[in-house]
């Protein structure tokens, strides 16, 4: 399986707790909302984006189900074709979404902001 850098570092963060999400926290400004600022239902966290905000359920509809699955032991780790193909549409569907991006273009280092603004 072959997936770009940048998607695979936005996922391996995400998954690690270390990422832009706003649940997890960073320290440069520990009072901002953890709330999901696309829903502003429930804190942003890896498990919210991917498989329960409602701002992207219409781009979850038609994808395998198994994708949004990312507990420990889904197919999404496996490491065989069914993991490696689910782990394209995840990578895709952060991709599409732009989840795990920075809000702040000052806040993504080592790149030009003309390489990730659409």
């Amino acid at each position: 399986m072959t997936i770009n850098k940048f998607a695979a570092s936005c996922v391996y963060q995400m998954r690690a707790g270390m990422s832009y999400l706003k649940a997890q926290k960073d320290w440069r400004n520990p009072e901002a909302s953890v709330l999901c600022p696309r829903c502003e239902d429930e804190p942003e966290t890896f498990k919210h984006v991917i498989a329960d905000c409602q701002a992207f359920a219409s781009a979850r509809v038609g994808q395998p189900e198994e994708v949004f699955d990312i507990s420990p032991g889904s197919l999404i780790w496996a490491e065989n074709k069914k993991g490696w193909d689910s782990m394209k549409y995840l990578v895709s569907f952060i991709s599409l979404n732009k989840l795990n991006f920075p809000s702040n273009i000052d806040d993504f280092p080592f790149t030009r902001a003309s390489q990730i603004q659409s």
